[in-house]
Formats: structure tokens, sequence, C-alpha cells
């Protein structure tokens, strides 16, 4: 195999497990933990409706956009770059997204639970 060949592959297995390792993350810690202590609270008041809807919500999208988004970019710009032999800026888009998508998550995740107002900082067209 061509040493660039080498090189691009153990950047491309780089690149996917920090996808991995960071969707697991959000599985266990926000998914997982949240999920739990949901359930610990509505079998503790045995009602849904004293539940605060934020944690609820919260807890959902650490499931969704946590990991299973996060496997899903993961492997597709492993995948593609393998598949379409792109360029090394393949590789360094998909760290790009990487901190973006992260990034978002977690001030998504963090502005739930905290009930912070990002729309501030974001605001809509009227």
């Amino acid at each position: 195999m061509h040493e660039s060949t080498v090189e691009r592959e153990r950047k491309l297995q780089t690149l996917i497990t920090v996808y991995i390792v960071t969707g697991l993350f959000f599985l266990l810690l926000p998914g997982t933990f949240l999920g739990v202590w949901n359930l610990i609270s509505i079998s503790n008041q045995e009602t849904l409706n004293r539940l605060s809807p934020a944690w609820l919500q919260a807890h959902g999208h650490a499931q969704i956009f946590g990991w299973i988004g996060t496997f899903i970019l993961g492997i597709g710009f492993y995948s593609l770059s393998k598949m379409g032999n792109l360029a090394h800026f393949a590789i360094a888009r998909g760290w790009i997204c990487f901190l973006l998508w992260t990034a978002g998550l977690l001030l998504r995740w963090s502005s739930t639970i905290t009930g912070w107002a990002w729309q501030i900082l974001l605001p809509k067209d009227s």
C-alpha cells in the first residue's frame, strides 16, 4: 500500500473513532442518564404531568441527535470518503462538521436543561 493511502486511512480511522466515541458519550451521559432520571421522577410522583417538558425534550434530543445523528455523520464521512476516493479536504470537512455539530448539540442540550435563553443570540426574522 502506498504511504499516503496508509496515512489517509489512519486519518479516516481517527475521524470515525472520534464520531463514535462522541456518539457513545451522548448515548450514555445525557441520553440514558436523563431517561433514567425521568423514569425515576415519574415513578416517584406517579404522574407524567409534573415532569419537566424541557428535561423530556433534552432526553430525546440527546438520543436522536446526540448519538444517532453523530453515528450517521461519522459513518457517512468515513464510507463516502472511502467510496469516492476523495482527497484530504474531505477529512478536513469531517473535522469541521464534527466541531460544529458537537458544539450545536452541547448548546442545544445544555440550554434545554438550564433554561438558558439561547434564542437571544440567534433571533429569528419577523
